[in-house]
């Protein structure tokens, strides 16, 4: 198990760098258009197409390293109070849940991205084709699928996370 989490640790924090870089993108953009707003009383034309198109990725790249990281908030309150049996059943229920939920995302973002891709839709000012940053995010919520199911299956042996490599 641990070569497959390293290989899925690989992957999720390659997709959650990416984010950061595209978030840091977002930033950077965000401040040279304030400057240059500033200076020539315009906007960067565009800015505002390529902040949203990022912005689907920065956000949908960071769920699959969380939950391979198990980042995700907790509450305690009735596995504390159940004893540890029932604590760790409430653990199994929990990953359980938060898998069929990212199915589901999986599922909609999948179904929007299509929609989006038929309809040919467009950003407003750039005419960017939409379509194609909604696969890309949808392919996030899709490895969430596999990299959940690890911790499922993690969490029903017993296993706790490692860091790669160790």
């Amino acid at each position: 198990m641990d070569w497959l989490e390293d290989k899925l640790t690989l992957v999720t924090r390659t997709a959650a760098i990416l984010g950061v870089l595209f978030l840091l993108m977002v930033a950077g953009l965000s401040a040279l258009d304030i400057i240059v707003r500033e200076i020539s009383g315009r906007p960067i034309r565009g800015a505002g197409d390529i902040a949203k198109l990022l912005t689907i990725i920065i956000i949908a790249s960071s769920f699959p390293a969380g939950l391979l990281e198990r980042k995700q908030v907790e509450v305690r309150l009735l596995g504390g109070l159940l004893g540890p049996k029932m604590n760790r059943a409430m653990d199994v229920l929990g990953t359980l849940l938060t898998g069929a939920m990212f199915l589901l995302i999986a599922y909609y973002v999948s179904i929007y991205a299509g929609k989006v891709s038929r309809s040919q839709e467009y950003s407003m000012v750039l005419n960017i084709p939409v379509g194609p940053w909604w696969w890309a995010a949808s392919v996030c919520f899709w490895v969430c699928v596999p990299v959940q199911l690890f911790v499922i299956l993690s969490e029903l042996v017993g296993r706790k996370r490692t860091e790669p490599g160790s």
